[in-house]
């Protein structure tokens, strides 16, 4: 009886402190237009993270099953922020979005990049691809965290550069003069 009575004031004395929980303040830097939503989301393992980079421009982040937590905000051109509460210590990587056209994820070119802003936790870059679930991690401890993420953009070419590009393939107007 007495070991019955010392567990149940044993698990009542648990269930009365509450786990460890931070709060992730992340702000999101050179949104560049009022255009779309912002897409961000958090995982907090590898293959998560690594599916919802492999399927981002197929299906989005948004029904992603792998996601810890992700939400969406219409964009403003500048700096925006969100928070996550209740984050149990661990490591998280984010990833954000910009969907400009609105259709839910992220559009690539013909050979795969990315035409839309998108950025990863510590400004994490990858070489010819994303960077790595430990490149994009932020350690959440018992307190609060405050980080940022900068967009980056595709480089859009001038009028000069595509001139340039056209005398380089003989492009005229009526096609190329091959």
């Amino acid at each position: 009886m007495i070991k019955k009575l010392l567990a149940g004031l044993f698990l009542a004395t648990l269930l009365a402190f509450p786990a460890p929980a931070a709060e992730l303040r992340l702000t999101i830097k050179d949104v560049r237009s009022d255009e779309g939503e912002l897409l961000i989301a958090l995982y907090d393992n590898a293959d998560g993270f690594a599916s919802a980079i492999a399927n981002a421009a197929t299906r989005g982040l948004m029904p992603d099953s792998g996601r810890l937590i992700g939400t969406s905000i219409r964009a403003k051109r500048g700096t925006q922020s969100t928070v996550f509460t209740q984050l149990p210590p661990g490591r998280y990587a984010a990833i954000v979005i910009h969907d400009e056209n609105d259709n839910g994820r992220i559009d690539k070119n013909v050979i795969g990049v990315p035409t839309e802003g998108y950025g990863f936790g510590n400004d994490a870059q990858g070489f010819l691809s994303a960077p790595s679930f430990d490149a994009a991690a932020i350690v959440i401890g018992d307190a609060d965290v405050n980080t940022s993420i900068s967009l980056v953009y595709p480089r859009t070419s001038s009028a000069e550069e595509e001139s340039d590009y056209d005398r380089l393939i003989k492009r005229s107007p009526s096609g190329p003069d091959w």
